[in-house]
């Protein structure tokens, strides 16, 4: 490995004392993610060494392995081997290269920092006989994972149940049933229970695009739905008809429609496809929503209100996606739900020299025709479903310094054996231009970028140049306003150049006072952006908090601090008064406060925000980040607010659940989402919280009865760290916020309950989905707040000499230990139930099954360490 990624002689791995031996550590967290026979080489063992000592363990013997793991899930795999085996077992257990192990841990959303930025050194293990006391320990383990788990195994066996990656299937629109109407049409109403012909009548100044491809989509649902077949025609046909008019001459906003409906013929008329494909979406979302194949009379108008809003795949990993095509980041199933609930923009990571000639360093390119190849067939399969293409762009990579040995005049700031290449240096520009430039030629229909120039990687100068002091000899001569617009501004240029119709957003994340930026440094870069720049701000960037009588600030984003914030807002009255549009980076499904779970319930924050947002002017919006792509319910109620109506008001929440669950239920369900809403306000909001604290992996985070002096790292592996955990906030103060998260969450799970009994057969799945989710999140607050104390009372029951105190503080952990025991079971039932329940993209799962049944033992082990302390204190 080079050095960067060397282990660490001083960091010894953590004990695992739960475990009979080490080895079996290995055998059970390997077992049905990685075939036997790799687990087999890495012990030096046998596949029937392998398979008899996971039997004795309790493991079904042979395995079924899903090979899903390997290609979707290794992050997994090498952060529950991080601490057993060493990179060459790592390496035999991925079947990787030494190469690919190293990209994967600096590029794969860093990987190496979420690690740690250590590799704990490993003594190798291999397969050995048990000793006798070994094998009577290991006999109790599979008698106590039999009796914790047989229960459970057999409750669920009557229930329905999910493997890992199941999700996936999920996306595929299942047999709808049919809807039988509870009473016959109005005299103010259309029937839509008949067959009608859709017409499409095609703008003379555009060809067919995707017209018959939508018009087709809304006959098939239409017809799986309400029994009837309609059909498509080009030409004039008899009534009842739907016309669909492409016009571009309308006086129409994007994807904005009008639809004009009569007893005989609906006329839905757009300026743009996109319109077209909207308007029908609303036809049969309206029905559906009110289980009546009927349609009332009259004009509507309905007008876009946010003409982006885009957003990361729930399913994607870093990887190689357009090379490797067996990783489609987006499936038609799930681009066709994003498309439902209102999604009209999706982003994927991407490096500029691997998707165009970098004639910089020809060999970084290797393969960038393919992969283009694979970008233009994602541009035109997502273009099917109304929806744009977007890049993350964050150029120019840095280089080693090895690479400038011939091109010294391109270095620029320097750090950690990396160095920028200079965006002052006209070769540099020209190649940044060129690329950029092809990029767009090579892929007609391509919607755009959003670039982020500080803090992510280093790209220019000043990306990571803490204090706003860059080591480049040109840069620093220079304002960092200034070299960031010039890099936007050739971009942008580039851009427009082959694509005027793409979008080029400006992301203003980390525009700092720690890298140098106050408003004035803002100011002057916006002033210096061309106009087809769209300015993207965070919405709660910096927003003041006082949570817990505890000041602070949002750092990196939030859900249960609702924003815009009052720095956000100046950025984009900055924009505006440029004559910039402005765009919101916000975040509805879930955030790092928990990103475990597809969404969080908390619909009256999300539509505070909208509301917010509406009133702000800002014209876009990015949905996610890596986190938060599933096309959730909540997006589902988001999606009420990206469109206005002539002489309507905005829909309340409470109007949209009872819309979707029924009157009775949906007053229940609303109640329910306010209680969590306010619930998680309690959250004690900061970015080492987001990233530290141990509520992303919840009841799977072990308990230690000793310190285990590792650092938390970042959305990775919590370990007991509570000081770096709880921020700025006292031990107290931050236990008792996760104490009023949880108990008001659970005051949110009891509504849920007294809903539960209104629910209908057309509204169960969708309820029991609502539920499962928050049950899941419960626990993750919930055992947060357990960990909390368990490293809080464990730091005085380790110091107490008192035999009295020591007893008393051994009863508090023992309690807590037995809490964490069942949450871990709760926890597993629900896994068992749901796919999604633990899976973040760019993290894959942060836990499975197995972490789960493991975490079940630790506590067992946790309890018999302090039951037997506890006698011996007694004796004295």
């Amino acid at each position: 490995m080079i050095h960067e990624f060397e282990a660490n002689p001083q960091m010894i791995p953590i004990p695992l004392p739960h475990f009979p031996t080490r080895m079996q550590a290995v055998i059970w967290r390997n077992y049905g993610l990685v075939p036997t026979e790799r687990i087999a080489v890495v012990l030096g063992a046998t596949v029937h060494q392998i398979e008899e000592a996971a039997g004795h363990m309790g493991l079904k013997v042979p395995q079924n392995v899903d090979s899903q793991w390997l290609s979707r899930g290794y992050i997994t795999i090498i952060r529950a081997n991080w601490h057993l085996l060493t990179y060459e077992q790592i390496l035999i257990l991925l079947d990787w290269t030494e190469e690919k192990l190293e990209f994967t841990l600096k590029e794969d959303d860093f990987l190496w920092v979420k690690l740690g930025y250590l590799k704990p050194f490993v003594t190798p293990l291999r397969y050995k006989p048990l000793s006798p006391q070994e094998k009577k320990l290991t006999l109790e383990w599979k008698q106590r994972v039999s009796e914790t788990f047989d229960p459970i195994e057999q409750q669920l066996d009557s229930t329905f149940q999910e493997k890992p990656f199941d999700f996936l299937e999920r996306f595929k629109q299942p047999d709808l049933p049919r809807i039988s109407p509870r009473r016959g049409p109005l005299a103010s109403e259309v029937r839509l229970d008949v067959p009608w012909t859709i017409q499409i009548l095609h703008d003379e100044n555009k060809g067919e695009g995707n017209i018959n491809i939508y018009a087709q989509r809304f006959v098939d649902k239409h017809a799986k739905l309400w029994g009837v077949e309609w059909s498509v025609a080009a030409s004039h046909t008899e009534s009842p008809v739907l016309q669909l008019k492409l016009d571009s001459a309308a006086q129409l906003a994007k994807e904005s429609y009008t639809l004009i409906v009569s007893d005989d013929e609906i006329v839905l008329q757009a300026s743009d496809e996109d319109g077209i494909m909207r308007g029908l979406q609303w036809i049969e979302q309206t029905i559906q929503k009110s289980e009546l194949p009927y349609f009332e009379k009259g004009q509507y108008e309905r007008t876009n209100k946010f003409d982006l809003r885009y957003i990361y795949s729930y399913s994607a990993v870093y990887g190689d996606p357009l090379l490797e095509t067996e990783l489609d980041p987006y499936p038609d199933e799930q681009l066709e739900r994003l498309s439902e609930v209102g999604v009209n923009g999706i982003w994927m990571q991407s490096v500029l020299y691997q998707l165009a000639p970098w004639r910089a360093a020809p060999e970084l390119s290797v393969n960038w025709e393919q992969r283009i190849e694979g970008l233009r067939k994602l541009v035109e399969k997502a273009l099917k479903y109304g929806i744009r293409v977007y890049l993350y762009f964050n150029e120019p990579r840095s280089m080693p310094l090895s690479y400038f040995k011939n091109k010294p005049d391109w270095k620029g700031h320097e750090e950690e054996g990396y160095a920028a290449l200079c965006t002052s240096v006209p070769e540099v520009q020209a190649i940044l231009s060129e690329s950029v430039s092809a990029l767009f030629r090579e892929v007609p229909g391509l919607g755009g970028i959003f670039a982020i120039t500080m803090s992510e990687n280093l790209t220019n100068c000043y990306s990571k140049a803490y204090g706003g002091k860059t080591n480049c000899p040109r840069c620093s001569k220079r304002s960092p306003s200034a070299v960031i617009s010039e890099v936007i501004h050739l971009v942008a240029n580039a851009v427009a150049k082959e694509a005027p119709a793409a979008r080029v957003l400006c992301y203003t994340w980390a525009w700092t006072a720690s890298l140098g930026w106050d408003d004035n440094e803002i100011l002057s870069a916006i002033k210096q952006l061309p106009s087809n720049v769209t300015i993207l701000s965070v919405s709660e960037d910096e927003k003041e908090t006082n949570i817990g009588n505890t000041p602070g600030k949002v750092i990196d984003y939030s859900i249960s601090v609702v924003g815009p914030s009052e720095k956000t807002a100046r950025v984009w009255q900055m924009a505006k008064d440029n004559g910039l549009k402005t765009a919101a980076k916000v975040q509805f499904n879930n955030s790092w406060e928990l990103s475990a779970v597809p969404y969080l319930p908390v619909f009256q924050l999300i539509e505070e925000h909208l509301r917010r947002l509406n009133a702000s002017g800002v014209s876009g919006l990015m949905l996610s980040w890596t986190l938060g792509g599933y096309p959730s319910l909540t997006l589902r109620l988001a999606a009420e607010h990206y469109w206005s109506a002539e002489g309507d008001q905005a829909r309340g929440i409470d109007e949209l659940l009872e819309d979707q669950f029924g009157t009775a239920t949906g007053k229940i369900i609303t109640q329910a989402s306010l209680a969590f809403s306010e619930a998680f306000r309690q959250f004690p909001f900061d970015v080492s919280v987001l990233y530290l604290a141990p509520q992303n992996i919840g009841p799977a985070n072990l308990l230690y009865m000793e310190p285990t002096n590792y650092k938390a790292t970042m959305v990775g592996i919590p370990y007991d760290d509570l000081d770096r955990w709880r921020a700025q906030y006292s031990e107290t103060v931050f236990a008792n916020q996760f104490k009023k998260l949880s108990t008001g969450w659970k005051k949110g799970l009891k509504l849920l309950d007294k809903a539960r009994k209104h629910i209908t057969a057309s509204t169960e799945a969708d309820f029991d989905d609502l539920y499962r989710i928050a049950s899941a999140s419960y626990l993750h607050f919930y055992s947060a707040y357990m960990q909390i104390l368990f490293v809080k009372n464990r730091k005085r029951y380790l110091a107490a000499t008192d035999w009295e105190k020591k007893s008393k503080l051994g009863v508090v952990l023992i309690d807590i230990a037995q809490t964490e025991l069942d949450n871990a079971l709760a926890l597993y039932a629900l896994v068992k139930q749901d796919s999604r329940i633990g899976f973040e993209a760019s993290n894959h799962y942060f836990y499975t099954a197995q972490d789960l049944k493991e975490k079940a033992m630790n506590c067992h082990y946790v309890l018999e360490q302090l039951m037997s302390e506890g006698k011996i204190a007694q004796s004295h």
